[in-house]
């Protein structure tokens, strides 16, 4: 089966997905680029968003890569194929896309038409030049109940750390991976850096720039190469700690600063957009980007993505010391986003976070997700989100600290998910997450001591990582397991009767050509919430050469 799409016809769609003010741009003069002065496709390849006939795959023209005004104001035709094998001797469809300017000359394409529950093959050509070959999946249909393999990753700090996580979790030869937020960062931090990519990013020009540098990095490459993402964000994709249209910086100066930081938050998600394979129908007018949607994998598995940034309350219990940058007569009614450590005992701060009104995910969406769990059929239940969703406590039990910035932060938000997840009776529930620079695994507790399902946390692929002393202490005595000290992924094979769960650690994020070995490996049986251990050998470090 052949299909070409009409340069009138891909135009039209092409234009069509400039759904926000700043992504519209009027048409622009088409070129058929036969040579080019550089390769044009430096960024790679990738593929996402799958569903049971089809799936997204993007890549964009870049012969130099940090120069975003190269190709100028013209559009460029690009061909792609969708084969059943590597070698693309059975070629299910070839058409023509455009990269258009205003979109940083990226390209997409909604691929649909093709048959559930199996792998396929796509490239690109620009000219005489032919992209890298990445493999994409469609997912089951319904009725099927076929096994997957995938992984979540989180936290990738260009600086602080090389991406040798990525080249491992391309070799595992997932069907899926599930990208939790932090894909890039702003902002320059940390100490001992491997290499830099300068001042923090701000302006739209800025973070194209950032995400070009990322997408330049082999390991990061392979691993888009290796099978479609599910993506969501978390808070340095815009700024650290951001809620909703607040920046983490006290509004000291009211509408301006608040105007100043959406048109920041805007240009950040346009960004996010051009340079990620996410469907052209997830833009929204006003500068809004839906990440949040669900993905059925056959009659095994539910995935549920939800978005923890972009409609939040503002973290609860400021501080004075939070704002103490203001003027003493601007603090009254101050409103400002920033995490912090906060005592959920402290009277002042206890009705701020135990009030109905603080939500997490905005009620909008609380709404869809409880229409998720109740349409849901599938054996597993797994939601893929950005922030730890346990109650993690430091300090004492008279005094004890948590993080405001998480879903510990957002105690009533939490209870009314769980209240839903309880009503809908789902079978098995599944929450991934990451954020926090360590591993963790979860037993998740409702009301009562019973779990309600289980919780894992993966650790950032490359950044200072986080241990806590505290976190196996009576205090925490759901936390299962917790390694403060790799960086790395969770790798997980699903079957129907069961979910296990591989945490793969990194040896040295500084070595280029580190191994990397198991940690720990748990299982959770279907019907039966909680993580059990089930590795009894010495971990086996992996093989680490390019």
């Amino acid at each position: 089966m052949r299909y070409i799409a009409s340069r009138r016809s891909l135009l039209k769609a092409a234009l069509y997905a400039a759904g926000s003010p700043l992504l519209f741009a009027p048409s622009a003069p088409v070129r058929a680029q036969t040579r080019w002065s550089a390769y044009p496709f430096q960024l790679g390849v990738a593929s996402g968003d799958p569903a049971n006939d089809g799936f997204v795959i993007w890549t964009r023209l870049a012969p130099d890569p940090l120069d975003t005004t190269l190709l100028g104001r013209l559009a460029y035709e690009v061909v792609f194929e969708i084969a059943e094998d590597p070698q693309f001797r059975y070629i299910r469809k070839r058409g023509i896309a455009l990269a258009l300017p205003h979109l940083a000359h990226s390209v997409r394409i909604e691929v649909n038409g093709l048959d559930p529950g199996r792998e396929y093959y796509y490239r690109f050509h620009a000219g005489r030049e032919e992209s890298p070959t990445g493999r994409a999946v469609t997912c089951p249909a319904a009725g099927q109940v076929q096994p997957l393999r995938f992984a979540i990753t989180s936290c990738a700090h260009y600086e602080q750390g090389f991406f040798s996580a990525y080249r491992y979790l391309a070799a595992d030869k997932p069907d899926l991976i599930f990208g939790l937020g932090d894909y890039i960062y702003e902002a320059s931090w940390g100490w001992r850096k491997v290499r830099s990519f300068g001042s923090e990013a701000r302006s739209l020009t800025d973070y194209r720039h950032r995400y070009a540098l990322y997408r330049l990095d082999p390991d990061l490459q392979a691993a888009h190469r290796a099978c479609p993402w599910v993506l969501s964000w978390d808070d340095h994709e815009v700024e650290n700690d951001y809620s909703g249209n607040l920046s983490e910086d006290a509004d000291c100066g009211g509408e301006p600063e608040r105007e100043a930081f959406v048109a920041r938050r805007t240009a950040a998600y346009q960004a996010f957009f051009e340079n990620l394979p996410i469907r052209a129908s997830r833009l929204r007018p006003g500068g809004i980007l839906q990440v949040n949607g669900s993905l059925g994998w056959g009659d095994l598995a539910r995935f549920i993505v939800l978005d923890n940034r972009q409609f939040r309350s503002p973290q609860a219990c400021a501080s004075p010391a939070t704002l103490q940058s203001c003027d003493t007569d601007r603090r009254v009614g101050l409103t400002t986003g920033g995490g912090e450590t906060i005592n959920p005992m402290d009277p002042t701060c206890r009705a701020e976070l135990e009030s109905s009104q603080h939500t997490m995910l905005g009620f909008e969406q609380e709404a869809w997700l409880d229409r998720e769990f109740k349409s849901a059929h599938e054996r597993w239940t797994i939601l893929t989100q950005s922030l730890v969703f346990s109650d993690i406590r430091d300090g004492t039990p008279e005094r004890p600290r948590v993080f405001s910035d998480t879903w510990s932060g957002y105690p009533e938000a939490r209870r009314r998910l769980l209240a839903s997840a309880a009503k809908r009776q789902l079978r098995n529930l599944v929450v991934t997450s990451g954020d926090v620079h360590s591993f963790w695994v979860n037993d998740i507790r409702g009301d009562g001591e019973r779990s309600a399902g289980t919780e894992f946390v993966t650790s950032s692929i490359a950044t200072q990582t986080n241990h806590r002393p505290g976190a196996m202490s009576p205090m925490n005595p759901h936390v299962r397991y917790h390694d403060g000290t790799h960086s790395g992924y969770v790798r997980f094979d699903l079957t129907a009767e069961r979910l296990r769960a591989d945490i793969i650690g990194v040896d040295n994020i500084r070595d280029p050509a580190s191994g990397s070995m198991t940690l720990a490996s748990f299982e959770v049986k279907d019907g039966a919430p909680g993580a059990n251990r089930v590795d009894q050998a010495v971990s086996v470090p992996l093989e680490g050469k390019k």
